[in-house]
């Protein structure tokens, strides 16, 4: 099977990459970008080279929403797909695997019921309304093209190797391991779903392979708070961690994901828990600073 990876030195995509790479299954190919820059006009061109119509096109690129929530980043996100879009019309794949993001439910937006993929989507982000869009857009695309499509919608993905260092597991870990202070807002006890990037490239191993088609909430279904973050990396790290807590400028809010529908496609997949996700980061780090 032919699998295009488009944003394959990103984090995630690179992660992806590199896991299908090792598996020798498929003949695989990655475009970074600076094969193909998607953001900028008619690079739908130099796309359309890659793409042919038995290929499955796993479509990370995009830019991140931990470089700030702006009209510029929506304005280059919606370039990004629509020059995707563009290629899909010219020449369509067979099959294409969308990561969007939980953004598109509402990051402010407090639910009584866990998230599923029937919740109505409230983004209130750029960030979220780019993704939610594009969403959009490649479902009439693919429509139009006979092309199948998944999106996936997953929360907070952290891991080895992500550098955004934002809000959250990755950015907390840093900071711990190099004595800097952790800016908490509130008393860190609103909850939130986070996913380790190897989970990601495990559950895409298997998705590439299904006929599973529509959005899918890529979600372990368990939520943490990020006092545990917190918890978790001065037990592992076996030393007190700077902490600075602020007054909350928004309301409390916490987020659960339902994962049905992916647990009924990765039947007897065992998620990363927080803890050892952590774990794995503090090794993975501490080896680098040697």
């Amino acid at each position: 099977m032919k699998i295009v990876v488009i944003g394959s030195t990103g984090f995630i995509g690179s992660n992806i990459f590199n896991t299908l790479d090792k598996a020798k299954e498929h003949d695989l190919i990655g475009i970074s970008r600076n094969e193909v820059d998607l953001s900028k006009q008619n690079s739908h061109i130099d796309l359309l080279k890659y793409l042919t119509s038995d290929c499955t096109v796993i479509m990370c690129a995009g830019v991140k929403k931990q470089l700030g929530d702006s009209l510029d980043i929506f304005e280059k996100n919606l370039n990004i797909i629509n020059n995707f879009c563009q290629t899909i019309m010219n020449s369509p794949p067979q099959k294409i695997i969308y990561f969007s993001s939980a953004s598109v439910y509402g990051e402010d937006v407090a639910y009584s019921e866990k998230i599923s993929e029937k919740t109505p989507v409230q983004p209130g982000t750029y960030y979220g309304i780019a993704k939610y869009t594009a969403e959009r857009l490649l479902e009439k695309a693919c429509a139009e093209n006979d092309t199948e499509l998944v999106i996936l919608r997953p929360p907070l993905v952290y891991g080895k190797n992500d550098y955004s260092r934002g809000y959250g597991p990755t950015g907390f870990t840093y900071k711990a391991i190099n004595n800097e202070e952790i800016v908490l807002w509130g008393d860190g006890t609103e909850y939130r779903e986070f996913i380790y990037v190897d989970d990601v490239s495990k559950i895409i191993s298997r998705l590439i392979k299904s006929s599973q088609k529509g959005i899918i909430n890529l979600a372990s279904g368990r939520s943490y708070s990020f006092q545990q973050i917190l918890d978790f990396l001065t037990r592992i790290l076996n030393s007190d961690i700077r902490v600075k807590e602020f007054d909350r400028t928004k309301a409390k809010v916490d987020h659960h994901y339902s994962n049905k529908k992916l647990k009924n496609l990765a039947s007897g997949f065992e998620f990363t828990s927080l803890k050892n996700g952590l774990e794995e980061m503090c090794q993975s780090l501490n080896a680098i600073r040697k």
